[in-house]
């Protein structure tokens, strides 16, 4: 559950977070963001806050998946001023931009990787189950915008695989994915794409 002191909305979830481990991240943030039992309070501008209420589930012979959520504190972005929020579901993933301006909640596929100028980021849920999902984000507007990639890699003669698991910014504007090939994919093909003009262009 999202609940803004000004009671401006709400979003229920149900999740079984018994132990925090993003302990690292909050004691960075001391006065900003802390977990209360199964709360976890996140400050905003104008003296407000915003909580995210993980309440426990029930038993699990009645255990509803679908409405089953944790939630993370993934990153506080500063010069941004986002909370980076992750967000599980049974198989599923995704994050939320929580802006401490005031409140808005963005959601996003995957908790994102900033650019190192700050004003991009890439969201990428690399989850063959559920279809590799991959987004890019402006940050320089807001609320951000978010630009789905629907589009793959399409180099003359390589044949046809799947994203490696972890996006990389290689500068402000180029983006490549490193790792463990999936499956048996060419672990030498080309996986870049470049930004140009708020658009999203693959490389070969």
């Amino acid at each position: 559950m999202l609940n803004n002191d000004d009671s401006c909305c709400e979003q229920v979830s149900e999740a079984p977070l018994e132990v925090s481990i993003d302990a690292n991240v909050i004691a960075k943030l001391q006065d900003r963001a802390f977990w209360m039992g199964p709360v976890l309070w996140l400050r905003l501008v104008g003296d407000r806050s915003l909580r995210i209420i993980d309440p426990y589930p029930p038993k699990y012979d009645n255990f509803d998946y679908q409405r089953w959520r944790w939630h993370l504190l993934e990153a506080w972005w500063d010069e941004q001023r986002y909370y980076v929020v992750d967000v599980g579901r049974h198989e599923d993933r995704h994050a939320y931009l929580i802006s401490e301006i005031d409140g808005e909640v963005s959601i996003v596929f995957a908790a994102p990787v900033l650019s190192p100028s700050g004003r991009y980021a890439v969201a990428f849920d690399s989850s063959v189950i559920s279809g590799q999902s991959l987004e890019f984000i402006d940050l320089t507007s807001r609320p951000p915008k978010m630009l789905e990639i629907t589009s793959r890699p399409a180099c003359p003669g390589a044949k046809a695989y799947l994203l490696r698991p972890i996006p990389v910014w290689l500068d402000n504007f180029h983006v490549g994915f490193e790792g463990k090939p999936i499956f048996d994919e060419d672990p030498s093909a080309k996986q870049i794409f470049r930004i140009a003009d708020g658009q999203v262009e693959w490389e070969c």
